[in-house]
């Protein structure tokens, strides 16, 4: 039995890394004006800077105020007239991303809100995708065919 080489064992990624790269490309945020389904994706950008507390539920001491915050993204968790919570993944300040925030809850102003994106699904975008790698793959396998019939003659 014999190893395969380094060569092929690239060549057999390729076509999971395509895959990987154009789901990840089907996805968008999309502006909604009503209140988001709780355990949707949201990327809340707020009006101005401005400080934002996370924390892990049950955990009072891991409290802490992040400064500067310019943008929320995370699962919507629930939302009031004047609050929303949301189950961190990143928050976003003019120097990067807070370290150390993922899965933590956050509770958001109502009233520091410019605007609620949706994480979406484009069925579009998708299709478009899906048909630029069936012809790439297409136009492979003629180069492969191409070659060894060239070769062979």
């Amino acid at each position: 039995m014999t190893s395969r080489g380094g060569g092929e064992r690239i060549r057999s990624l390729v076509p999971l890394l395509l895959f990987a790269s154009a789901s990840a490309a089907c996805y968008a945020y999309r502006t909604t004006a009503v209140a988001p389904i709780t355990g949707t994706r949201v990327r809340i950008v707020l009006s101005s800077a401005a400080p934002i507390t996370a924390m892990t539920p049950g955990r009072e001491e891991s409290r802490r105020t992040v400064a500067g915050v310019l943008e929320v993204r995370g699962r919507f968790e629930a939302g009031a007239a004047d609050t929303l919570v949301v189950r961190l993944g990143e928050l976003r300040t003019a120097a990067g991303a807070a370290p150390d925030v993922a899965e933590q809850v956050a509770l958001v102003p109502t009233s520091l809100i410019a605007r609620i994106d949706e994480r979406r699904f484009q069925a579009g975008t998708t299709l478009l995708a899906g048909t630029g790698l069936a012809m790439i793959a297409l136009c492979a396998f003629l180069v492969v065919i191409v070659a060894t019939l060239t070769k062979a003659a």
